[in-house]
C-alpha cells in the first residue's frame, strides 16, 4: 500500500495508526485538525498538514495536490459541530446540506465519497490497528450471574442504538435501562447513568450490527475504566474484535484498581 494517508480527528488512535504504520515502513502524510489533532502526530508522520477544522474545501484541495493514493480516518470529531455549522466553508455547508440527514455515519460515508471522488481511497485501517482489537472473554474481575443478565441486556440494547446510529454506549443496572448515549458522547453518558443508577451500574458498549471499520470504531482507553470505577460502576463490557482497547494493560491496571470488571463478548 503506497502513498499512505490519515485524516487524523481527536485521540490516540491516530498516533496508534502511526506507530504502527511507521515500524511497518511507511511514512504517512497526515491531514491533522488544528486544536483537535494532537500535536505528537508530528513525531510520527512524514508529513503534517494542519487545517481549520470543518474547512473541506481546503482538505480536498491538499489532498488532490497531494500524493497519497490511500487514506485511513481515524479520531473523533464532536457530531455536535455537525450541527451547529460553525466553522464550515462553503464546500462544508453545501455539502452537509446535501445529506439526508446528520447522522454520524451518514456524515463520515460522505465524506468518504467526497475523498473518493478525488481519486483516493479511503482504507480498512485494521491490519494497522489488529494489536488493539480484544477476543471475547473477561479480561479483568468475575463475570457473576447478575451481571450477566445485566450484560446480555446491555450489549442488545447497545447493538440496537448503534445500528441505528444513535451512539454505541448504554449503562444498566438491575435488569433495567439506566441511560442511553446521544450526541453528548460516552463520558457524558456515563456520568448521566451513575447520577440515575446511585451506583452498582453497567456500561455496555457496542458496533453497529454491519460494522464498516472504516467508520466511527468503539474504542475504550484507561479513562473509561477509571470514570466507571470513580462514580461506583461495576462493569465494561465490549464488543469483542470489534472495539479498539487503547493500552490494554493500562486499561487492566486501572480496572484492577477500581475494581471494575471489563469483559469482551
Amino acid at each position: 500500500m503506497s502513498n499512505l494517508g490519515l485524516l487524523a480527528g481527536k485521540g490516540e488512535l491516530p498516533l496508534e495508526f502511526l506507530k504502527s504504520a511507521k515500524e511497518k515502513g511507511y511514512s504517512v502524510t497526515v491531514f491533522a485538525l488544528e486544536g483537535i489533532t494532537s500535536p505528537s502526530v508530528e513525531e510520527y508522520a512524514g508529513n503534517v498538514f494542519w487545517i481549520k477544522p470543518f474547512k473541506l474545501g481546503k482538505f480536498l484541495s491538499l489532498l488532490k495536490k497531494s500524493e497519497v493514493k490511500n487514506l485511513a480516518i481515524l479520531g473523533k470529531v464532536e457530531h455536535r459541530n455537525a450541527l451547529s455549522l460553525t466553522g464550515f466553508d462553503f464546500k462544508a455547508l453545501s455539502f452537509i446540506l446535501s445529506l439526508k440527514d446528520r447522522k454520524p455515519e451518514t456524515i463520515i460515508r460522505g465524506i468518504i465519497e467526497e475523498i473518493e471522488k478525488a481519486g483516493v481511497k479511503v482504507i480498512d485501517p485494521t491490519p494497522f490497528l489488529s494489536h488493539l482489537l480484544q477476543p471475547s472473554g473477561v479480561l479483568v474481575g468475575d463475570l457473576e450471574e447478575s451481571l450477566k443478565r445485566d450484560m446480555e441486556l446491555g450489549m442488545k440494547v447497545a447493538k440496537e442504538i448503534a445500528s441505528l446510529d444513535v451512539g454505541q454506549t448504554v449503562v444498566v443496572k438491575d435488569g433495567t435501562v439506566i441511560a442511553v448515549e446521544g450526541i453528548e458522547g460516552t463520558d457524558e453518558c456515563i456520568k448521566r447513568g451513575a447520577e440515575l443508577s446511585g451506583g452498582g451500574f453497567v456500561v455496555c458498549k457496542a458496533a453497529r450490527r454491519r460494522q464498516d471499520m472504516r467508520i466511527d470504531v468503539p474504542t475504550i482507553g484507561k479513562n473509561t475504566v477509571e470514570l466507571i470505577g470513580k462514580l461506583g460502576g461495576k462493569a465494561l463490557i465490549f464488543e469483542a474484535e470489534k472495539t479498539y482497547l487503547l493500552d490494554k494493560e493500562k486499561i487492566i491496571n486501572s480496572a484492577k484498581t477500581f475494581g471494575v470488571t471489563v469483559v469482551g463478548v
